[in-house]
């Protein structure tokens, strides 16, 4: 069932999308709603799972690690070996985000590696267990990660947000009672810091001390809503692009920036250039997209690629 967002939602929506740690009365003053109002009206928005949770976002390389992915061409499309296959990934605990594909692919999974070796390995661990499925595997490797704000729940035709990279050279030295707040806060961006202290032990003001200087280190660098396009009538569609001219990634990486409908922008190192995941109403929507990019870098994009995000299994933002 799908539901038709009316403007004091959305914009409730928006600024969850902003801050999902934001207060209800914090929310409220910028909506001009009271808190009671936006308090109910987030309840009922969660009920109708359009608000299917709160994600925090933590720059992993600042942990040491990279951000690597396999996409799956299965041979033998039985629902019962991709079934075994989803939830091996969603129960093995260096895969952060295992979804599966409307399109030229069945599957994506997404793992944190200190190194090369170690992705090698899950490389030859997926082999071995599922190879005799597999009719093609292609893996990617990640350097910059761009996140863009949803201007689209505001029908803003540009952005008025800056964007947020995810990619430091720098490594910043974590104790356990970071790592324990992390951990609680990457599935649960509005848990509250009394929730957090009664489950580690921390004092609240020592809890909220380091939830600041986590966020002035750039560790955790954004608290964002996790929406139910399904139950607003969009669609979550991945675009990958092998660019002609490297020359116009900088004026590809603006055209995403400045979009209202493209929510993440990545710079890959392997077999894609570039690539960025939009959110639109239809597909007729998208093919403009698409059509307004091919029109203004023709002669830069050798070729690009799209595909439907069917169903996300797991997405935790921290290893």
């Amino acid at each position: 069932m799908s539901y038709k967002l009316d403007k004091k939602d959305r914009r409730i929506l928006y600024q969850l999308d902003l801050n999902s740690r934001q207060t209800n009365n914090q929310i409220a003053k910028k909506v001009g709603l009271s808190r009671e109002v936006v308090q109910y009206r987030i309840k009922q928005l969660e009920k109708k799972q359009i608000i299917k949770g709160y994600q925090t976002l933590i720059d992993i390389t600042k942990l040491g690690y990279l951000n690597c992915r396999f996409f799956i061409k299965l041979q033998r499309d039985s629902p019962k070996q991709k079934k075994a296959l989803v939830e091996y990934y969603k129960e093995h605990p260096k895969f952060w985000w295992v979804n599966t594909i409307d399109g030229f692919k069945d599957l994506g999974i997404a793992c944190w590696v200190k190194n090369m070796y170690e992705f090698f390995e899950l490389k030859e661990d997926l082999m071995k267990k599922f190879g005799i499925i597999i009719n093609e595997l292609t893996m990617e490797v990640y350097s910059k990660f761009h996140i863009y704000k949803r201007e689209y729940l505001l029908n803003e035709k540009t952005r008025v947000h800056p964007e947020i990279t995810i990619f430091s050279p720098n490594k910043e030295t974590l104790d356990n009672k970071d790592l324990d707040i992390l951990r609680l806060l990457t599935p649960n961006a509005r848990i509250s810091s009394v929730e957090i202290s009664a489950k580690t032990g921390i004092s609240i003001t020592n809890v909220n001390y380091r939830i600041k200087k986590l966020i002035e280190k750039k560790v955790i660098v954004d608290f964002r809503l996790i929406l139910g396009l399904d139950k607003i009538g969009y669609y979550w569609y991945k675009v990958e692009m092998q660019l002609e001219n490297f020359d116009a990634k900088k004026s590809l990486l603006e055209y995403f920036r400045n979009h209202p409908n493209i929510i993440y922008g990545y710079e890959a190192i392997s077999k894609n250039d570039l690539e960025f995941e939009v959110e639109v109403a239809s597909t007729e929507e998208l093919r403009i997209i698409m059509d307004d990019i091919r029109r203004l870098f023709s002669k830069d994009i050798k070729q690009m690629n799209h595909f439907l995000w069917y169903k996300e299994h797991k997405f935790l933002f921290m290893p």
